[in-house]
């Protein structure tokens, strides 16, 4: 199985994850040490992607492509990345 999440409007590698291995030489920079393929829902179909230090430049649409054999789908989805900015 293969796994790969990419942003929608730059078409750049986020994460990718191809027969139980993270490959992380096609990941853009701004990603690297931040991604993580949450591997305990693969198996009941969960392709669910984890950004840690979510930064306002994560904003914006991801694309999720598997492929399985000859299955293939996609999905997109939305990040919404809200700034709170508290002022004493």
């Amino acid at each position: 199985m293969e796994v790969r999440w990419i942003r929608d409007r730059i078409s750049e590698t986020v994460h990718h994850y191809r027969n139980g291995e993270d490959l992380y030489g096609e990941q853009m920079g701004a990603y690297a040490g931040r991604t993580e393929l949450a591997r305990d829902g693969l198996s009941a179909g969960s392709l669910e992607l984890r950004i840690t230090g979510l930064r306002p430049s994560d904003d914006g649409q991801y694309i999720c492509i598997v492929k399985d054999g000859d299955a293939y789908d996609e999905a997109t989805v939305k990040l919404v990345v809200s700034v709170w900015i508290l002022l004493f």
